[in-house]
C-alpha cells in the first residue's frame, strides 16, 4: 500500500470513529419477562448517553396516562448527570397492566420514539417489551371441588396473642401513683374534699403578703401587713395575742419557737407604728420584706404541725 492510501485510510477511520464517539448510545433494563397478575407493576429504564452539544427532547416522552384498554403508564421519570463531556439521561418508566387472563398469556408493551438534537439530530426507537402474566385464579374448579368451594375465600388468619401483663402493671402503677400524688397536691391546697380542714392563718397571711408586696409599699400598707399577722396569732390562739402574751403563745405552740425573736421584733414594730405612729422607725425596726419572710417561716411550721 502506498504512503497516499494508507493517510486516506487513516483519515477514514479517524473521522468514522469520531462520528461513532459522538452517537447516542441506548442501554434497557428491564425487569424480569415473567410472574405478573392483574394491578401489578413494569418497570422498564432507559439509560440513553449523548455526546457533547446533544440534548434529549422531552417532549418526545412517552406522557403518563392510558395507552390502551389494559395498559396503563404511571410514571416517567427522567433524571440527568454529567460523565466528562458527555451526558447521561436515565428515563424510569413504571406500567401497570389491567389485563384480566383466563390463561398463561404474553402480553407486549408498545415500543416508543425518542428524539436527540443538536450536533446529531437523531430518532432513537426504544423496543418493546414482552412478559408473560396468568390469572390471579384457576378457572374450572379440580374434580370433587364445587365452583363455590373453589371460589370461597380462606378464612382470615389468627391474630398472635401478645403479653400485656407487664404494661397494664405497670400502667396500674403508674396510675396509683398518679392519684395519690394527686391527693397530696389536693391537701396540701385544700382542694376538695379537704377543704374542710383546720385553718392555717399563718399560711394564708404568709400568701396575702407574697401577693400583694407592691400594694403594701407605704405606710398604710406596712400597717395592713402588721394586721394581717395580728390576725393570724389571734387565729391560731383563739383569743388577741398582745406583745405580752408572745411567751405563752410560744409555749402553747412550740412550732413557732424558733422564730422568737423575729415574732418580738414584729411586735415591737407593731407597737411603733400603731402607738406611737412612727411608722418610718417601725420600718426600720422590720421591713416589710421582713415581715414577708417571717409570715413564710410561720406558714411552713404551721404546715408541718399540721
Amino acid at each position: 500500500m502506498t504512503p497516499r492510501l494508507m493517510a486516506l485510510a487513516a483519515a477514514l477511520i479517524l473521522a468514522a470513529g469520531g462520528a461513532f464517539a459522538g452517537a447516542p448510545v441506548l442501554t434497557l433494563s428491564d425487569t424480569r419477562p415473567f410472574g405478573y397478575f392483574l394491578g401489578d407493576a413494569v418497570q422498564r429504564e432507559v439509560t440513553l448517553r449523548v455526546g457533547p452539544g446533544d440534548v434529549l427532547d422531552t417532549a418526545s416522552l412517552p406522557r403518563p396516562g392510558p395507552l390502551n384498554y389494559w395498559l396503563e403508564l404511571s410514571h416517567a421519570d427522567l433524571t440527568s448527570s454529567a460523565e466528562g463531556d458527555d451526558t447521561i439521561y436515565r428515563l424510569a418508566l413504571t406500567y401497570q397492566t389491567f389485563y384480566a387472563p383466563l390463561d398463561t398469556r404474553r402480553l407486549t408493551i408498545p415500543a416508543f420514539k425518542i428524539k436527540v438534537s443538536g450536533t446529531t439530530d437523531a430518532e432513537i426507537t426504544v423496543p418493546e417489551f414482552g412478559f408473560v402474566t396468568s390469572p390471579i385464579r384457576q378457572l374450572f374448579a379440580d374434580k370433587g371441588q364445587s365452583s363455590d368451594t373453589a371460589t370461597k375465600l380462606r378464612p382470615d388468619g389468627t391474630a398472635p396473642r401478645i403479653a400485656t401483663g407487664a404494661v397494664r402493671t405497670a400502667m396500674l402503677a403508674s396510675g396509683v401513683t398518679a392519684l395519690v400524688a394527686l391527693a397530696g397536691l389536693a391537701w396540701l391546697n385544700a382542694w376538695w374534699p379537704f377543704h374542710r380542714r383546720p385553718a392555717r392563718p399563718f399560711t394564708e397571711a404568709a400568701r396575702f403578703l407574697r401577693s400583694n408586696v407592691r400594694r403594701l409599699d407605704g405606710a398604710t400598707g406596712y400597717r395592713v401587713a402588721l394586721l394581717k399577722l395580728h390576725r393570724a396569732f389571734d387565729i391560731a390562739a383563739g383569743r388577741r395575742v398582745l406583745s405580752d402574751d408572745v411567751g405563752a403563745f410560744l409555749g402553747q405552740h412550740p412550732e413557732f419557737a424558733p422564730f422568737r425573736a423575729d415574732v418580738e421584733r414584729m411586735f415591737a414594730s407593731s407597737r411603733q407604728a400603731f402607738f406611737a405612729n412612727e411608722v418610718d422607725q417601725a420600718r426600720e425596726t422590720m421591713p416589710l420584706s421582713a415581715l414577708s419572710k417571717l409570715g413564710d417561716h410561720l406558714g411552713a411550721a404551721e404546715r408541718s404541725a399540721a
